[in-house]
């Protein structure tokens, strides 16, 4: 398999960038460290925010994203979206690691999913191709079966 973790979060606040984790697979150590909350809503639960990328976050420019899911004065990833077509469907590479990204978005943008692929940092795009055309269907619906409510 090459994903091998999945989180979904959901918009369950007023917060205009805020989601909250619902379901994990619970095994990505990065996130479950980085994503937790210290105080107000959900303590102790997970969550990130879906941000405009900020303009002090370095990048290649033949990269340029306008969005990025953050945590607090952390930078997880840029989300690029290089086709309108699939316009609720994105990539990227979460930093200071070698592992890519596939973000997946609801209609209304009140659902995030995240499929981790460890290791694959330098295919992030190759991978994002495969997925718009249900490359990894299987591999995908075996993982959320996996995954467990959190909140």
């Amino acid at each position: 398999m090459i994903f091998t973790d999945y989180y979904k979060a959901e918009k369950l606040t007023d917060a205009q960038s805020r989601y909250d984790v619902t379901h994990s697979t619970q095994s990505y150590e990065l996130f479950e460290n980085l994503l937790i909350n210290k105080r107000k809503f959900n303590i102790g639960g997970l969550s990130f925010n879906y941000v405009d990328r900020p303009a002090t976050f370095n990048t290649n420019q033949s990269k340029f994203s306008e969005k990025a899911i953050t945590k607090g004065n952390s930078n997880i990833s840029s989300v690029h979206i290089p086709n309108l077509k699939n316009q609720f469907i994105g990539y990227g590479d979460i930093n200071t690691t070698n592992d890519a990204l596939i973000v997946v978005f609801s209609n209304d943008y009140s659902t995030i999913e995240v499929f981790i692929a460890r290791g694959y940092k330098n295919n992030d795009f190759a991978l994002y191709q495969q997925f718009v055309v249900n490359e990894y269907e299987t591999e995908i619906e075996l993982l959320k079966a996996k995954s467990k409510k959190v909140f």
